[in-house]
């Protein structure tokens, strides 16, 4: 059979609310078969790209029936950049993520996420409008959303360059997320952006300003069991920040000249939220090790004796501070300025 008996089943089929899913996996096997160009084209010719897209913002199309055309169109983009430029003529980026969006299915969002990245590979005309849609879709309040759009734009930044300090911005804000899984992916596309000079240090000092909430809400007791999103946002910083500074002692350096240790003490006080205390410590640790005028700065704060312990288990320090401590660390003012380092210090992260 042809292409365009292939197709015309597919629109009856859907209207009459008939497992399309199946007739878009069989044309998913013509076109995929050692003859299938002859399909492809006539499957264009009878507007087959056009059905699929269609059947992505129906109502009553079910989650499965999506994946299964956007596994179809993401076989069409695979066949050259021809039919790549054709999906997104016909508007099937700005289709694809819509569905992103809707959907609560992650089978239905990586599919999404697929179809995006295969429509950015080898298509320059139309690479600046799927990475567009992928950062429009960080702000969403789906969580499954976000977390595939940060995984495309973790992959499609080295096509098209320099991001913007707005994307920075974005991505900071996911922080926030109460899904790891958003947070973990936020995390690894900010180690993916601090590799570009033009937005290295917002960056770090944005990752530096997400360590300091209202200090109302770093000293009132424990009063439930569930953080406050900037608690969320402040631990996974102060992470991040961490996993910068063990990378490169460029980063480190950036990292301390912009305050992040006064900030980090801070947020050793934090009884609401001992796991920002420990990713603190974790992160104060890398410094101290790093930087003598760091050490000198924890003495000051700590003590000798309490900077010992530090230095021998720095994630169980939150749990032996004592009262007049830990308003030592709230009230502490401290600037760190470091001696002249090296202009030679090479970036890891840029090798």
């Amino acid at each position: 059979s042809s292409g365009i008996n292939a197709e015309w089943p597919l629109r009856p089929g859907y209207l009459l609310g008939q497992n399309i899913k199946i007739q878009l996996d069989a044309i998913k096997v013509f076109l995929s078969a050692s003859c299938g160009q002859r399909y492809l084209s006539e499957f264009l010719e009878v507007g087959g790209i056009l059905t699929v897209l269609e059947i992505l913002g129906l109502k009553t199309a079910r989650e499965e029936d999506k994946s299964a055309a956007m596994q179809l169109l993401e076989t069409i983009s695979n066949c050259g950049r021809k039919y790549k430029e054709v999906i997104c003529e016909s508007y099937g980026v700005r289709a694809a993520a819509e569905c992103m969006a809707r959907s609560y299915t992650a089978h239905t969002q990586e599919c999404g996420r697929s179809l995006l990245y295969s429509l950015a590979h080898g298509n320059p005309r139309y690479q600046k409008q799927v990475y567009q849609v992928l950062k429009d879709l960080l702000p969403s309040t789906n969580p499954g959303t976000q977390r595939v759009a940060a995984q495309g734009l973790r992959h499609i930044q080295k096509l098209i360059g320099s991001p913007t300090h707005a994307l920075v911005e974005n991505v900071l804000a996911l922080l926030r997320s109460l899904y790891s899984d958003v947070q973990y992916e936020a995390a690894e596309l900010l180690k993916e952006l601090v590799e570009y000079e033009e937005v290295r240090e917002v960056v770090v000092c944005g990752l530096i300003a997400l360590l300091t909430p209202v200090l109302d809400d770093v000293i009132r007791p424990p009063v439930s069991d569930t953080p406050l999103p900037q608690h969320l946002q402040q631990a996974a910083a102060a992470k991040v920040l961490g996993l910068l500074c063990e990378k490169s002692q460029k980063l480190a350096s950036l990292a301390v000249e912009n305050g992040a240790v006064q900030s980090l003490i801070v947020v050793l006080s934090n009884v609401r939220h001992p796991l920002s205390q420990r990713h603190a410590a974790r992160t104060l640790s890398y410094l101290v090790k790093q930087f003598t005028e760091v050490q000198g700065t924890l003495r000051e704060c700590l003590g000798p004796d309490l900077l010992e312990e530090f230095m021998s288990s720095p994630e169980d320090l939150h749990k032996k501070l004592t009262p007049a401590q830990l308003d030592k660390l709230i009230s502490n003012n401290t600037q760190v300025f470091l001696q002249n380092t090296s202009s030679e210090d090479e970036l890891l992260l840029d090798q």
